[in-house]
């Protein structure tokens, strides 16, 4: 006596591009059965039924239109080389959705089954446990081969098979790290026959060129993966107990509105942008704390000062300078490195550092507030060029919007802008007006 070890529809297999049969009914219902027929073939071998044949075959009968219900004919006479049993199927059955269709599939191929084991004295139970198998898998039929290990043991390969609902078997190679499992690379899919057998056969072919090259063979070719070397990963703390921490100067910024001069915001800017030279890291580093943490409220209500304070491993100095101060004040460009000045001789004195490294005089910090001042209205003006250029091709409220923007100064923001809108209407433009809307963006980075 054998055993009976599996249970599936025929045809088995067919084209990739071409249909299995000529019914496309028939042809949808038995590329279904090719992951169901696997996976209750799966769950009936552990029960070892004794039985004529190791097969039992089912097979769709020519169709014949009008039917409207599924009629399953088993064959009790003893037929040699597998059990048999035919599938009468009714109109629509390549309309329903894959899952309605596998569904439909386990219940045919379930009652086949069960009817056969009565006629064969089979113990039903065996395949109400092959059904309950196929039901815990989701109707889907997925296969994991043997890992292999590559060349320095960093990683494992292994491949893992799918037959999905047009009944053909896809097989990726997975590739993972050896110390914790992690998934760093898989294979393109590569597409085959839909059986465990393919799926062991192709599993064979699988090995490691080096460290790092995987390939496997599905039949026509060799296939190889590459595994995707990480970029280095570096973990580093800041804040209170962390050794590792940088000494740095950080000026985050504060409060300011439109009303505040042009001439002391520029010239406290570039006072600021001082700060992030050499110089004054070294000079910082001799600090207890890492970080020097730089803001400013220029609309302050109270009156005008420095205040600082520590907070995990930061000294944070704030200005507060009153707009009224700045309004009033006879040089403007002076106040902003008087009040930098004030900013640095607190942190000096609370960190109990030496003297601090030179300013720029008064002289170069007015000369570069000009210059600086020039070349941000010369930038506005050429934005300004540009959204006339483009007034004929952009809807007036945005167009009106950038320009209200720009006038603002908020030269960043129209650059932002008019790239969303010039990329969400696809408006025209030529390359000379392209060419000058980089280098104009550029200059905001």
């Amino acid at each position: 006596m054998a055993t009976l070890r599996t249970v599936e529809f025929w045809p088995q297999a067919g084209f990739v591009d071409a249909p299995w049969t000529e019914d496309p009914d028939e042809d949808a219902f038995v590329r279904s059965a090719r992951t169901i027929g696997e996976l209750y073939s799966e769950g009936i071998r552990p029960a070892r039924v004794r039985a004529r044949h190791p097969q039992l075959r089912l097979h769709c009968f020519p169709h014949e239109a009008g039917h409207g219900e599924v009629l399953v004919t088993v064959f009790t006479e003893p037929a040699a080389g597998f059990e048999m049993a035919g599938v009468t199927l009714p109109d629509g059955v390549a309309a329903l959705s894959s899952a309605a269709r596998a569904a439909l599939v386990l219940d045919v191929m379930h009652a086949a089954a069960l009817r056969m084991a009565q006629a064969r004295g089979w113990d039903p139970a065996a395949f109400a446990a092959a059904r309950a198998h196929v039901v815990a898998h989701d109707l889907r039929f997925r296969w994991t081969g043997p890992a292999k290990t590559a060349p320095g043991r960093r990683y494992t390969a292994r491949p893992v098979g799918t037959i999905t609902d047009d009944g053909l078997g896809r097989v990726v190679v997975e590739i993972r790290r050896v110390p914790d499992g992690t998934l760093v690379g898989t294979s393109a899919e590569m597409v085959m026959p839909g059986s465990e057998r393919t799926f062991r056969r192709v599993a064979r072919t699988l090995r490691w060129r080096d460290g790092g090259t995987v390939e496997i063979n599905p039949g026509e070719r060799w296939h190889s993966t590459r595994v995707e070397e990480p970029p280095p990963l570096i973990v580093r703390a800041e804040g209170a107990n962390s050794p590792e921490s940088v000494p740095r100067i950080s000026v985050i910024g504060g409060y300011s509105d439109d009303a505040v001069p042009e001439t002391y915001s520029t010239a406290l800017h570039l006072l600021t942008d001082e700060l992030g030279g050499p110089a004054w890291t070294t000079w910082w580093s001799d600090a207890p704390d890492d970080v020097l943490e730089i803001s400013y409220d220029l609309i302050a209500r109270g009156p005008a000062g420095v205040t600082a304070r520590r907070g995990g491993n930061k000294l944070r100095v704030r200005l507060d300078r009153p707009l009224a101060d700045i309004l009033a004040a006879a040089d403007r460009v002076a106040l902003a490195r008087a009040d930098v000045e004030a900013v640095l001789a607190t942190a000096q004195r609370r960190a109990g550092l030496a003297p601090h490294p030179e300013l720029p005089d008064l002289a170069r910090v007015t000369a570069g507030t000009t210059e600086r001042i020039e070349a941000e209205a010369a930038l506005i003006r050429r934005m300004h060029a540009l959204l006339d250029r483009l007034a004929d091709r952009l809807p007036a409220a945005p167009l009106g919007s950038l320009r209200s923007e720009l006038d603002d100064g908020r030269t960043g923001d129209v650059m932002s802008g008019l790239r969303n809108w010039l990329a969400r209407l696809g408006v025209p433009v030529t390359e000379a007006e392209r060419a000058e809307f980089e280098a104009l963006a550029a200059s905001r980075r």
